[in-house]
Formats: C-alpha cells, structure tokens, sequence
C-alpha cells in the first residue's frame, strides 16, 4: 500500500471523505507530512521497533574514533535512533572470528580511564557521543590489529517518500498506521470522529507493541538464594557454610 492510499483511509474513517470522494491536494499534504511525522515519532518507542539488527564494520589499526550516519567517513550507513549493545569481532582466526562483548560505557565510565591513547590487538570498551547527524564512536584500547565491530541497533522505521510507491509492512502495522493517521488527523481536518477511532488506534498499536516486547533474562541476588549447597552471606559478599 502506499502513502496516498493509506492517506484516503484514514480520511474516510473520521468522515472527512466520502466513499469515493478524493481529498483536495492540501488535504493529501497534510496527511503526508502527518504520516511521516507520525513514523518518525514511532521510530523512538522500542516496543514499536519489530527487530534489532547486527550491523559489522572494520576497523583501522591505531584509529580511535569513528563517526556513523549517512554521509560518514567511517561507518557511511542510516544512524541508527538506539543502540542496545556492541562487540567486537577478532580476526587471528579468520575461518572462525571470534565476536566479544564490549562495555558500552557512559560518559562517567569513559571519563575515568585514566589514560586513553594504549594501543591493543582487542578493545574492551566503547563510547558512543549519541552526536547528531554523526555519532562518534571512541574505542578502548586504539585497535593494533585488523578487527571489526558489531553495533545491535534498532531497525529504523523508514518514512514515506512520495505519494506513489507501494510498501510493504510487518504483520500489524499497516492497521495501526491506518487507525493512528485517522486519530491523529481527525482535529485538524475538522472531520466527526467516531468514537471506535481512538479505541481501534491505542488497540492496534497495543498489539505490536505485545509482540516486540523483548525477552529478558532474569537473574536473582546471590544474596537471596542459595548458591548449590552453600548460602551466602551478604556482609562478606561470599558463601557460607552448608546449610
């Protein structure tokens, strides 16, 4: 389906249209710039994000930083809106490369590596400005041989770039788009909005974001289980004797 179609549906579903009356060319460009504004907005919520990615990239031995984002000088791909998580991936076996996790560290983290410029076949640790239209990328330590990087980033939500072009959608989000655009239309166009609308746009979302909710691995204090046949003992931080 495309933007003009997806357009004409939400119109008709708050009155604003007739069956088979065609909105005016302002009416088509409002709702157009709504739709897109409606996507990008979606793009930041992670329950309406349907996959994380694996993304890989080389990087230059004795480099520090690298930019991403479209146009970059490194990493020339879409800046992704959130990244989960990072690896790094060594290459001393190339029939079997060997992908490590790296801490994703805070400002605060980064800030208290005393000494940043040490060179190193294998980085440990990663820092992300968050910069925009670029984020910056700074590893510790500086690569001392070839590796490559693994960014896990949201999947972007894409925009409509014409009126014309069909597009495809994951189960459950051509409805939601159709219900929402209607519901978030529906005061600017002046047109009577049935009281199903507002219901079908929370309902339809809800159900997307039921299917996205990502699986967490759930970990108890050692404080408060036993460990084997051993407790343990929360002041000395280590186990006890036998139960």
């Amino acid at each position: 389906m495309n933007a003009n179609d997806i357009i004409n549906t939400a119109l008709r579903r708050i009155n604003s249209i007739a069956p088979g009356e065609n909105p005016t060319a302002a009416e088509i460009a409002a709702g157009w710039e709504t739709l897109n504004d409606m996507l990008d907005a979606w793009s930041i919520e992670r329950l309406m994000v349907w996959a994380v990615q694996r993304q890989m990239f080389p990087l230059v031995v004795g480099q520090q930083s690298y930019q991403m984002g479209l146009g970059a000088p490194d990493f020339n791909v879409a800046r992704p809106n959130r990244i989960d998580r990072m690896g790094i991936i060594s290459l001393n076996n190339p029939s079997q490369p060997l992908e490590l996790p790296l801490d994703y560290c805070t400002e605060a983290e980064w800030q208290q590596i005393p000494v940043k410029q040490i060179l190193s076949s294998i980085p440990q640790r990663v820092w992300d400005d968050k910069q925009f239209p670029y984020r910056t990328f700074y590893f510790w330590c500086i690569p001392s041989a070839p590796v490559q990087t693994t960014i896990y980033s949201w999947t972007q939500l894409g925009s409509f770039n014409d009126l014309s072009t069909d597009y495809e959608f994951p189960a459950g989000y051509l409805d939601a788009i159709k219900w929402n655009l209607a519901f978030r239309i529906a005061s600017e166009f002046g047109g009577f909005m049935p009281p199903q609308v507002p219901q079908m746009a929370a309902e339809t979302k809800a159900n997307i974001k039921s299917l996205n909710i990502p699986i967490i691995d759930l970990r108890v204090d050692d404080a408060l289980v036993a460990t084997g046949r051993r407790q343990y003992n929360w002041i000395t931080d280590s186990p006890i004797g036998s139960r």
